[in-house]
């Protein structure tokens, strides 16, 4: 198990316990990118602070009983994109139309926005306007495994589909991708991640 790991599992097991600066860091940690992600599920922002914020307060309402877990962030995304998807259902009227509307931007982290502005590259802006006019399901995909580096298996279960279906979501927006762009989509959505 490498340290990364071994920290999370340990700050896992004290928040479990009732430690408070444990579930301080794990908040920290991740606060952040389960925002970005729920943009990924509607453009509702205060739907997506409602619902980390009701997730936090029920993970520590409950963290007696709650199990271990081998990856907090694959648990947090996917105890958000349930909570999201509750309080979207709750809502009168919208689930259509948030399911359905196509954001006006994909949103990058800060950092790979800084490094954007930085490059100036025509394929990068050129990689980001084809990933805006792919449908809802496969911008999810692509943000799950090359923004957060879930596994084909964690994005089904996260996106609450069979394996097949996360896989086809990733195939289907990289065959795309690929088709409009005359280089590796993978190197550029990797340049993306690490710069």
């Amino acid at each position: 198990m490498a340290k990364e790991e071994q920290r999370a599992d340990l700050t896992w097991k004290a928040f479990k316990k009732g430690d408070k600066k444990a579930f301080a860091v794990i908040y920290r940690d991740h606060v952040r990118s389960l925002l970005n992600y729920g943009y990924k599920v509607t453009s509702d922002r205060r739907l997506i602070e409602d619902s980390i914020q009701d997730l936090f307060f029920e993970l520590w309402k409950n963290r007696a009983g709650l199990s271990d877990t081998t990856s907090v962030p694959f648990y947090l995304f996917r105890a958000l994109r349930y909570k999201i998807m509750r309080n979207l259902k709750s809502s009168a009227g919208s689930v259509l139309q948030q399911l359905e509307e196509v954001p006006e931007a994909f949103d990058l982290s800060h950092e790979n926005y800084l490094i954007g502005l930085e490059v100036q590259s025509l394929q990068m802006a050129h990689l980001k306007d084809l990933i805006t006019k792919l449908p809802r399901r496969q911008q999810e995909a692509i943000n799950l495994r090359y923004y957060h580096n879930f596994s084909n298996e964690e994005i089904a279960r996260i996106m609450g589909v069979n394996y097949q279906s996360a896989c086809k979501f990733l195939y289907s927006a990289l065959k795309t991708l690929k088709a409009n762009l005359h280089v590796s989509i993978t190197s550029y959505l990797f340049f993306m991640i690490f710069f």
